[in-house]
């Protein structure tokens, strides 16, 4: 870009077919559409096929010249609407402004002005400038439209992180959404103090934050301004994060009565319905697929809403099937569990999903309750209490398998070790000891220590303490393959063990 002749080199331009872009520019681009959350229309400029192609190199160009700040999460790698709303995570007081007509405020020439700035050559600052812009403004549609905007609120990313410095706030700009939160009210934002929950007028925020946006040639959206305490919803880039990251849960409810209407209807009729009552442009089911996508990104592959979801799409759609992908510690997580009784006295351990096996726990877990129900759930959501009963025990080998009606989307199942383990082999126990409402999955590593057989039942010492409350809970190997089952060990043991899975095996096969 030191250049014109290279930079129109570096593209494959002619000066000719610049010239046939420079003036006739506005036929290349195809205008159309497309409903915004709040039902109102948002024109998308389109370049065609070879503009788009220019666009697209000229793109990487800007990138290597752009440094986004930090509190910058929209069009930056690595960075999303996720991101952005994470670092409010422990916010109590939420500030949301929306910058109108974010795309169409920065013209051609302020493009210009912007690249003479930083270092391009005047030429092809004009010429990126008439490439990368249509009607004399930012295209929203244009692969280079993202990364010029971003350059050209570099200033107010600064002036805004100030502001929000001096009011002791956290701020984020995610494209034209801009987010300040803070642990305690945001005084410091406001001309005379905070304002009630709910939308605002800008009017009332503070003279030096309206001429930050002023000053750089934005104006305020009148209609999104809100502010929400610690007491009221709070959005940050659609994402809800009160308690936690999540989807707004009318969000879930829509996917919900879409995938009813295809399930009741069929699938040709919610198409129409799609594209009758609500303006569907494309296939219901790419339209769906991705909200379903988009759920699980926030909310994680194992999360048990997402995976009822997907399970109903894909049962819908089964040539387009959404792929459920957990990682091993999504796995291991969601396949842990506790489990509670109170017969007699209380009584708490760990227990895991084996494939083809069932609940698995230690016998002494539950030897308080044969006969009785046990309560048993996972630590993401402890309200939500399943009933389980005693289906084999074997008190000699430590051993117990229940019987439940658990739905197979809340939970994963771990699978038995492939090779026999060995002294020195890493192993990694995991359970729920001593489990109090907000603990997470207990982790230890260690390796094998020695092998023992006691009452002809193998068992595996291990290196690390198995404290109370993990019994019941796997030992897993390198492959997160359960090797065996928690059996005792802690504090006041010389010793830690796991039963062998071997001794599972034989049990279930009769020996």
């Amino acid at each position: 870009m030191t250049d014109l002749t290279t930079f129109l080199d570096h593209l494959c331009l002619s000066e000719a077919e610049l010239r046939k872009i420079w003036w006739f520019r506005g036929r290349m681009y195809k205008d159309f559409p497309l409903l915004s959350k709040s039902g109102k229309p948002r024109i998308i400029s389109a370049p065609d096929r070879r503009l788009k192609m220019l666009q697209r190199t000229i793109a990487p160009l800007l990138d290597q010249i752009y440094s986004p700040r930090n509190p910058v999460h929209g069009f930056v790698p690595d960075r999303s609407v996720r991101t952005n709303a994470t670092s409010h995570l422990k916010s109590k007081f939420v500030v949301n402004l929306d910058v109108e007509r974010f795309f169409p405020s920065i013209s051609e020439n302020r493009v210009a002005g912007l690249l003479k700035a930083v270092g391009i050559d005047e030429s092809v600052a004009v010429v990126v400038a008439r490439l990368c812009t249509n009607q004399g403004v930012l295209p929203q549609g244009a692969p280079t439209s993202p990364v010029l905007s971003n350059m050209v609120c570099f200033k107010l990313d600064k002036e805004l992180q100030a502001i929000a410095k001096a009011a002791h706030c956290i701020y984020t700009r995610y494209a034209d959404d801009v987010t300040f939160s803070s642990y305690q009210p945001p005084g410091g934002l406001f001309a005379e103090g905070v304002p009630p929950t709910g939308n605002f007028v800008p009017d009332l925020l503070s003279p030096r934050l309206i001429g930050a946006f002023t000053n750089n040639g934005f104006k305020l959206n009148p209609s999104k301004s809100h502010y929400g305490d610690k007491h009221s919803r709070r959005i940050v880039t659609g994402l809800k994060i009160n308690s936690g990251l999540n989807v707004d849960r009318r969000f879930v409810r829509n996917i919900r009565s879409t995938l009813y209407s295809i399930e009741t209807l069929g699938a040709d009729t919610a198409q129409k319905k799609f594209e009758v009552e609500y303006g569907g442009k494309c296939r219901l089911s790419q339209h769906l697929k991705g909200e379903i996508s988009w759920l699980g990104s926030v909310k994680g592959q194992s999360d048990p809403i997402f995976r009822a979801i997907a399970a109903r799409f894909n049962s819908s759609f089964p040539t387009q099937p959404i792929k459920v992908s957990p990682t091993r510690a999504q796995i291991r997580s969601r396949a842990v569990w506790v489990i509670e009784h109170f017969e007699g006295k209380f009584a708490q351990g760990s227990a895991f999903f084996l494939k083809d096996v069932g609940l698995v726990t230690a016998a002494h877990c539950i030897e308080e309750a044969l006969g009785q129900e046990i309560d048993v759930y996972h630590p993401s959501k402890p309200s939500n209490v399943f009933k389980a009963r005693v289906k084999q025990h074997h008190t000699v080998r430590d051993l117990a398998i229940l019987d439940h009606e658990i739905p197979a989307h809340e939970f994963f199942e771990l699978e038995m070790a492939t090779r026999a383990p060995s002294l020195g082999d890493a192993l990694t126990a995991v359970g729920y000891p001593g489990y109090g409402p907000g603990d997470s999955l207990n982790v230890r590593s260690g390796h094998i220590s020695s092998f023992a057989v006691k009452s002809a039942v193998p068992l595996i010492e291990v290196t690390q303490k198995l404290t109370q409350g993990m019994s019941g809970g796997p030992v897993l190997d390198d492959e997160d393959r359960v090797a065996g089952v928690i059996h005792k060990g802690g504090p006041e043991e010389g010793r830690d063990f796991a039963v062998h899975i071997d001794a599972l095996t034989a049990w279930l096969d009769g020996r």
